[in-house]
């Protein structure tokens, strides 16, 4: 599913917001990190968690801040709220 961020009325940021069995879960390794950490894999991309939303209005705030700093982002729609995730493209799977 396709959502549409509108936080600015001169801004039009088109991501995404996928449901549960649209995407994989995994663990991924990221230069500079000892541990592999909590990600999903997507449209042969593979993002890491960023933060956990109960709300909406907050998880739009949060994934317009990546998008204005360049960074691909997906939200996942859980039963408590929304989980952030950003574009790694330095990961390799765990």
């Amino acid at each position: 599913m396709v959502g549409n961020l509108n936080l600015d009325p001169s801004l039009t940021t088109q991501f995404s917001i996928l449901k549960k069995g649209s995407f994989k879960s995994c663990h991924i390794y990221l230069p500079g990190l000892p541990k592999p950490v909590g990600a999903i894999a997507y449209g042969g991309r593979y993002y890491s968690c960023v933060r956990f939303y109960t709300d909406f209005d907050s998880a739009q705030r949060g994934a317009q801040r990546l998008i204005e700093r360049g960074n691909p982002i997906l939200l996942t729609q859980v039963p408590k709220g929304l989980i952030l995730w950003v574009f790694e493209p330095d990961a390799r799977v765990a």
